[in-house]
């Protein structure tokens, strides 16, 4: 059974994406997988700093959140969409990951993006700058993704996504992903 991590760019209590992330884990075990997910909350790290770095190694919640996600085939990052571009916590946590944290993250795995934002356009310019970022290093990300726009409307109470075509998109990256890590396995 291929083990996911799903991992919120917000912490925020309340916040759209932790609901996408909820629905993406509910998508992603109708397709067989085991889904785990993550608050990064939890992983409190200093800001990127090679100096710092230099001084100290990376921090010890680095560490922490890459050995997790070693034992998982797979993860999603799902982001909110900040002047449009990433949050600092998601864009801190993705720095660190990229260091020399014990696990080579980016290798080994298969990754989906997803965002979720009030506007329109569901998030889709954060989705390219976080595609760049982890084609920089290496990583193996899906051609699908998801956008959720109008967050405030876009769940019902089961946090399900109550839009069709933005569930439509959520189904198709999930299956793309849970398809993509058993196809891996299997080599």
């Amino acid at each position: 059974m291929s083990k996911i991590m799903i991992i919120p760019g917000s912490s925020r209590d309340g916040s759209f994406n932790r609901k996408l992330a909820t629905s993406i884990a509910t998508c992603l075990e109708s397709h067989g997988a085991t889904a785990t997910e993550v608050n990064l909350a939890d992983y409190p790290m200093s800001i990127f700093n090679e100096d710092w770095e230099s001084e100290n190694g990376a921090p010890a919640e680095a560490k922490a959140l890459a050995t997790l996600i070693a034992e998982h085939q797979g993860v999603v990052f799902v982001t909110p969409e900040y002047n449009a571009s990433l949050p600092p916590l998601l864009k801190n946590t993705l720095d660190w990951l990229s260091r020399d944290v014990g696990v080579k993250v980016y290798q080994n795995r298969v990754f989906a993006l997803a965002a979720c934002s009030p506007g329109g356009l569901g998030g889709i310019r954060v989705l390219s700058h976080i595609r760049d970022i982890m084609v920089s290093v290496g990583a193996d990300v899906i051609t699908p993704q998801t956008a959720v726009g109008q967050a405030h409307g876009a769940f019902n109470d089961d946090n399900s996504l109550s839009n069709e075509r933005s569930a439509d998109m959520l189904n198709r990256m999930c299956a793309t992903l849970v398809g993509r890590i058993k196809s891996a396995s299997a080599t």
